[in-house]
C-alpha cells in the first residue's frame, strides 16, 4: 500500500490546526469554475465568514457552508489596531 503525506481533509499529515473558537473569523479557500468560449477557467476564491461553533456560512451567491474546522484558516487580527494580519 502507498504510504500518504495527506490525511482525508486534504491536509499535511501532522499539520498543527488553528485553534478556532465560536466567534472567530475564519477563511476558506474555494474554487469556482467558468467557461470563456469553450475554455473552461478555474479560479481560487477566499471566502471569509464567522464560525459558530457548529459551522459557517459564506456570503458567497451559492451560500457555501462549511461544518469541519479542517478546511478552515483563522484569520489573525493585529493587538494594536485590530486589522488583519
Amino acid at each position: 500500500m502507498m504510504e500518504t503525506k495527506y490525511d482525508s481533509y486534504g491536509n499535511l499529515i501532522g499539520k498543527v490546526l488553528d485553534d478556532i473558537k465560536s466567534g472567530d473569523r475564519v477563511e476558506y479557500i474555494d474554487t469556482k469554475n467558468y467557461f470563456v468560449g469553450k475554455k473552461k477557467i478555474n479560479e481560487k476564491i477566499s471566502l471569509r465568514g464567522i464560525w459558530d461553533g457548529e459551522k459557517v456560512v459564506f456570503d458567497d451567491k451559492e451560500k457555501t457552508t462549511v461544518r469541519s474546522i479542517h478546511w478552515l484558516k483563522l484569520i489573525k487580527n493585529c493587538p494594536c489596531c485590530g486589522g488583519e494580519i
